[in-house]
């Protein structure tokens, strides 16, 4: 590990979504207690008592919509436990390429997310490197936004194996869903294969990882559709392109002149979810064989992965040969990339 993980939250500001809230709870307190005491003069009623009604209704007010940053707050100050930290290194590649502010970021929106969002098992049992990587997966595709609210998810089902889209997962029943996001009677939800979870992060060179697969179908709902059109990063004039680009990728796979996952040929949506596992996992190989592809990527989630796989440095709990594939996502032998550099 390159550092011991710090209280850093302590000494770091709020991010700037909150210090604004705190601004717009106060003046929207002492407006609320100021037409109280308005009226009350108006009526000729005002006295001390309409006064300190007035002062406690604005408190009131200030506490109630200052409640969630207060409680995040006090989840800053708590210390990230180092089980956590050693999962992160071991196993979370896209981690171990952040520079010490980044990671002191990352790890507070973890502890924010698993104290805020809730992380069941079905018939298995959900263990801390579970919980830890369902959390990254969330973290990973909008840490370009730092002021990202995941309002769109409350809670994550872990299965023990992958299921059907009745969500069954009886034994001799075919199973070929490794994650899906709820709708409907399942809104707010997402279920999770708990050892395709695992192996997303397993193999972090194979452009498969079915936690962030499923976190940027909400991306994409951000918007209040799963089209494969985000929000984030596409205006007016570009979403013509991004379709068009879309387009043609897809009939590049459909042809068999394509690398990318042949799952992205189901509709747009999930094309937009098999990219970005594929931005994530391999972004030197996308901007090679796919260059237009990886610009709009970097445009989308604010992130420049290039600069970052610089950085990159294999997991822990992997071993790293000459021989083997570098882990900074480029394809080539680890003997004639990084090490090199190194």
């Amino acid at each position: 590990m390159d550092e011991t993980p710090r209280r850093d939250a302590e000494t770091a500001p709020a991010p700037t979504g909150e210090r604004a809230r705190s601004r717009i709870a106060f003046f929207t307190a002492c407006a609320a207690g100021a037409v109280v005491f308005t009226i009350a003069w108006g009526t000729g009623h005002a006295d001390w008592r309409w006064g300190l009604g007035a002062l406690l209704l604005a408190w009131v007010l200030h506490r109630w919509m200052t409640r969630r940053d207060r409680r995040r707050t006090r989840i800053r100050r708590q210390p990230f436990p180092p089980e956590w930290d050693k999962i992160l290194h071991g196993k979370v590649a896209f981690f171990n390429a952040l520079g010490r502010a980044d990671k002191s970021r990352f790890r507070e929106e973890l502890k924010i997310f698993l104290a805020e969002k809730q992380i069941t098992g079905i018939r298995t049992e959900v263990d801390e490197t579970t919980r830890v990587l369902a959390a990254a997966s969330a973290i990973i595709p909008i840490f370009g936004f730092p002021e990202w609210e995941w309002d769109q998810i409350s809670e994550i089902l872990i299965y023990p194996t992958r299921f059907d889209e009745s969500f069954r997962i009886e034994d001799g029943e075919d199973r070929p869903v490794l994650g899906m996001v709820g709708s409907g009677v399942m809104n707010r939800m997402m279920i999770l294969s708990k050892p395709d979870l695992h192996q997303g992060f397993r193999n972090a060179r194979d452009r498969r990882n079915v936690g962030i697969h499923e976190f940027a179908h909400l991306v994409d709902k951000s918007d209040g559709a799963v089209d494969g059109v985000p929000e984030v990063g596409l205006d007016r004039r570009t979403v013509g392109p991004w379709l068009e680009l879309m387009r043609r990728k897809m009939a590049e796979i459909e042809s068999g002149r394509s690398d990318i996952n042949p799952y992205a040929l189901t509709n747009e949506s999930e094309f937009f979810a098999v990219v970005t596992e594929y931005f994530f996992e391999r972004p030197r190989t996308m901007q090679r064989r796919h260059p237009e592809l990886y610009r709009t990527l970097a445009r989308v989630f604010q992130q420049d992965m290039i600069s970052r796989v610089r950085n990159m440095i294999v997991p822990t709990g992997g071993k790293l040969g000459r021989n083997s594939r570098c882990p900074c996502g480029s394809g080539r032998k680890y003997k004639k990339c990084c090490l090199n550099k190194s």
